[in-house]
């Protein structure tokens, strides 16, 4: 479930951060990113990718309703943004939490996937530097942070009204999402019959089909997997088939698109939905496959 109240903060944190100042001083130090490839007005992104998507979605999204930047533009900078995504999830989750319970397997598990990141971030920053030839990116204005009380209300007040209109957005598609799980439609989806055509035993079947609701939770069984002395490239195959049918058949449709869906819009949100989980979940399941079938 996507909170309301976390997508309220985050639009309401990006509006201050607008109209402080705050965002554009960001971008005036994170200017040089122009040059690998990216929009110049989209520079911070990456940098709040680090802090919060969320928030960087609602400044990017507030670009793109003012008409300076253009869908592509967007692509371009989250995709490549997903690098830093990685580094957060790195250093908040699979450092803390997965390596102490999985041991070596999560390095291999973290190299296999920051360099779908790697090679996704490189070749969006091509296409962005034969896009963006030309483009100056350095900024003469001499940027000051406002912190008015002026300025904090306008933030307030323009971050309320963007999270009521995402709300209305969000509602009825969520809604949805809620029926169909609620009808149990999501549970015949998740049964795949690609799980009885890979040569898996019941306990790795049953590490996926948890997967696909929480690979979080499904960790626990990888551990005991490894206690079972099941081959590492069989774990590790287990862990990249059940995050790739997660995208693909629980987060997708269930946070991402609506979240896209009361922030972009209609053609933006669906394509990005495609890039960023059709993508991922393509990667993580051919490369289960081919572990699994090694």
């Amino acid at each position: 479930m996507v909170s309301m109240v976390s997508i309220t903060f985050g639009y309401i944190l990006a509006e201050i951060l607008s109209e402080t100042n705050l965002i554009k001083l960001i971008g005036d130090r994170t200017s040089g990113i122009a040059k690998l490839g990216i929009h110049p007005a989209l520079t911070p992104i990456p940098a709040l990718y680090l802090v919060s998507p969320r928030v960087a979605h609602a400044n990017a999204s507030a670009l793109l309703k003012e008409g300076l930047i253009e869908p592509t533009d967007l692509y371009i900078a989250i995709l490549a943004s997903n690098l830093s995504l990685r580094v957060m999830y790195i250093y908040r989750y699979y450092l803390p939490v997965l390596l102490p319970l999985l041991g070596i397997i999560t390095l291999y598990f973290i190299g296999l996937r920051i360099l779908f990141d790697f090679i996704l971030a490189f070749v969006v920053l091509m296409i962005g530097r034969r896009r963006y030839r030309g483009v100056d990116t350095n900024s003469n204005k001499r940027i000051k942070p406002d912190f008015s009380g002026k300025a904090l209300k306008n933030g307030l007040i323009k971050g309320l009204k963007a999270s009521l209109n995402f709300a209305l957005r969000f509602t009825p598609l969520f809604m949805l999402v809620v029926f169909m799980l609620d009808s149990g439609i999501s549970d015949s989806l998740a049964l795949s019959p690609l799980l009885k055509k890979l040569d898996l035993d019941s306990l790795a079947i049953t590490y996926i089909t948890t997967a696909i609701f929480s690979p979080r939770a499904a960790y626990g069984i990888a551990k005991v997997m490894l206690s079972y002395n099941y081959p590492m490239r069989k774990v590790l195959g287990c862990m990249f088939l059940g995050n790739g049918l997660f995208i693909l058949l629980n987060e997708s449709w269930a946070r991402i698109l609506p979240f896209y869906s009361g922030i972009y819009p209609r053609e933006v949100a669906l394509r990005l939905l495609f890039l960023q989980a059709g993508l991922s979940s393509l990667y993580n399941i051919l490369l289960a496959i081919t572990l699994l079938k090694l």
